[in-house]
């Protein structure tokens, strides 16, 4: 059974919540091990799922009424956060960074479940030039990409690479937002990002579907944090592979795979560009 209660997590973490740049850190009421039972459920997952999971959340809301709060923060910054007992009820992660957080004792033994997949695409604003328009000029276009830093976790240089991609125009940039930035803003024709970002926001379309050779496979898993403070964290875990939670996220760009999934290193050589989609595609 769900427990209900009153919900004041909002208004403290207007008020308390104080942020740290120097270690990127949250120091709140609730970064504790004695807080009391509360019902709402914090969530904690990687930036590009961030739309996808409070997509979910508010799905999950309206048929429990338990408040489902979500914050995102790179898959390094998330570790850091469980290991200085910052409150985190569930954490949705790279697979692989997951594994460190079993390794480093801060996931519930046995609560670990599901796998979700994303994807690359390169991504255009919406109101920009197609990618079929005869006048356009691929050898002088921009590309932004995010620079293999702890803040991104797409190698750019690498994806192209692997693709084959050679543009003359390379922007790179710190994370996925900054991408976006470039596109919206006109500075880049081109932004290589996970198909997540792209459905979050109206003013990207996908141009070009990467092929999946050209990366490992994007490999997320959920699980419950050791610090977690809510009665209804497992109802919530259990509702992320749920046919309701499944069909929200696959609208999102994630796609529920087998548990056996596992991220695996590609063959670079293997991998192709995929044949751009029709102007205006979004799918």
């Amino acid at each position: 059974m769900l427990a209900r209660g009153k919900s004041t997590l909002a208004r403290l973490v207007r008020a308390m919540t104080i942020s740290l740049p120097v270690v990127g850190l949250v120091v709140a009421p609730w970064a504790g091990p004695a807080l009391a039972a509360a019902p709402d459920v914090i969530v904690y997952g990687d930036p590009t799922l961030a739309h996808a999971l409070r997509d979910v959340g508010a799905r999950f809301t309206g048929q429990t009424g338990v408040p489902v709060h979500v914050f995102s923060a790179p898959p390094t910054l998330i570790l850091a956060q469980l290991r200085h007992q910052v409150w985190n009820d569930v954490v949705m992660t790279e697979a692989s960074w997951m594994d460190q957080a079993e390794q480093a004792g801060v996931i519930e033994p046995g609560t670990r479940t599901g796998a979700w997949r994303n994807t690359l695409v390169l991504a255009r604003a919406s109101g920009g030039t197609p990618a079929n328009d005869p006048g356009r000029d691929p050898e002088n276009e921009t590309v932004a990409i995010t620079d293999p830093t702890p803040a991104a976790t797409i190698d750019g240089p690498a994806v192209l690479a692997a693709v084959g991609l050679h543009p003359a125009h390379v922007q790179g940039v710190a994370n996925a937002a900054e991408v976006g930035f470039l596109l919206d803003t006109g500075a880049a024709a081109q932004g290589l990002l996970h198909l997540t970002d792209v459905r979050a926001d109206p003013k990207l379309r996908v141009g070009t579907s990467v092929a999946p050779s050209a990366y490992p496979p994007i490999i997320y898993a959920a699980a419950i944090s050791t610090l977690t403070h809510s009665p209804n964290s497992r109802a919530f875990l259990d509702y992320l592979r749920s046919p309701a939670a499944t069909d929200v996220l696959s609208a999102d760009g994630v796609e529920t795979v087998s548990p056996e999934t596992k991220p695996q290193e590609t063959e670079p050589s293997a991998a192709k560009p995929s044949a751009a989609k029709p102007a205006g595609s979004n799918p």
